[in-house]
């Protein structure tokens, strides 16, 4: 194994990891008139991607506390971005749906990810297969590494 090499490839993934971080810090409009931070607009693509789903399956699907979705669909019900249900037969369970202003929101961060992922896609498409599959088992390696699991 070349040590050099496998330094400067430590170097750039802390690089690239630096670059996302302050990406997800940035509040963005997305077409609606509100800056949303990281934390709404991907709860606004969970409630889109997941209808009917309860605030503990939102939770879940996005890693966080109940508690957090709670403190975040209430800022997106007073940005007019959300509404919040029950049904019928069950009083207890909080639900949400995507108002029309929630769903240009959602459109506006889907456009954003596509003019981000633009260029990696034309890499992408230089690549063999056998190259894609090494990236691929590569980025899964770093993953698994970094999970709450292998820190223990």
């Amino acid at each position: 194994m070349n040590k050099e090499l496998a330094l400067a490839i430590g170097e750039k993934i802390n690089k690239a990891v630096t670059v996302l971080d302050r990406e997800k810090k940035v509040a963005r409009d997305y077409g609606t008139g509100f800056l949303l931070n990281h934390a709404e607009v991907h709860l606004l693509d969970t409630i889109n991607r997941h209808r009917g789903e309860n605030t503990s399956r939102i939770a879940q699907r996005n890693g966080i506390t109940k508690g957090a979705v709670a403190q975040i669909t209430k800022k997106l019900l007073e940005k007019e971005l959300i509404t919040a249900f029950q049904m019928p037969d069950n009083k207890k369970e909080v639900y949400f749906e995507l108002t029309a202003l929630g769903k240009k929101a959602v459109s506006g961060h889907d456009r954003h990810h596509r003019r981000l992922n633009a260029g990696l896609e034309k890499y992408f498409e230089t690549l063999s297969g056998k190259d894609m599959k090494t990236i691929s088992t590569f980025l899964d390696k770093i993953i698994e590494g970094n999970s709450p699991a292998a820190r223990k």
